[in-house]
């Protein structure tokens, strides 16, 4: 349904690796159980008739307890 790019440290924090890359400026450091907690309320907020997720056991714990909502 949707996706997002998981970029590690060693890119976000490397401005001429991110231009070269022609990631745009504005994009920042979210930890994998961020960006899942975002695709997950995209979900929820959409049309499409959702009766479960699945997630990492990593991702899930963050899901879980809510996570931040700072990327969403």
């Amino acid at each position: 349904m949707d996706w997002e790019l998981y970029l590690p440290r060693s890119w976000t924090g490397d401005p001429d690796r991110c231009r070269g890359a022609r990631i745009p400026e504005d994009v920042r450091l979210a930890t994998k159980g961020e960006l899942a907690r975002c695709l997950v309320l995209g979900a929820l907020a959409s049309a499409l008739p959702i009766a479960w997720v699945t997630a990492h056991s990593t991702y899930g714990q963050e899901l879980r307890s809510g996570g931040s909502s700072r990327w969403c």
